[in-house]
């Protein structure tokens, strides 16, 4: 039986809110008109300003002022965070195997792996196997 797993609070965002955690842990940190710069149809800056306040009242985010302005960053590093965030996927679309997500990644054409990436894919995966994984 299929068993749900709790969702992560990152997981319960909504798309603006996910949005706006994407360009932040992509740039590590951001003042609004930057994060305004990575979004789709970008809202107005103080509709940004709103969201920021939720995702700090949601303790995903923190700011300090720099000069005039205030330069947010995530909370959590991005590592944990990309872990969590790829493990809802597998179970969401790939009931929760990663050997099919992995087997759907390679099979895409969207983007072929170099020689050294497989290396170390191989590499990571013998590892693995040897923990005991």
């Amino acid at each position: 039986m299929h068993r749900e797993q709790p969702m992560s609070q990152q997981a319960q965002l909504s798309r603006r809110e996910r949005q706006i955690m994407d360009s932040l842990y992509s740039r590590g940190e951001a003042t609004v008109l930057e994060i305004q710069s990575d979004l789709p149809s970008p809202p107005t800056p103080t509709a940004i300003r709103t969201m920021l306040r939720i995702l700090m009242d949601k303790s995903l985010i923190q700011r300090h002022k720099q000069g005039r302005e205030f330069v947010y960053a995530p909370t959590s590093p991005r590592r944990p965070e990309g872990t969590k965030a790829l493990k809802h996927v597998v179970q969401t679309f790939f009931d929760g195997s990663f050997k099919q997500a992995l087997a759907a990644q390679l099979a895409s054409d969207d983007e072929a792996l170099s020689d050294d990436e497989l290396r170390e894919m191989v590499k990571l995966i013998k590892a693995a196997r040897e923990k005991g994984n």
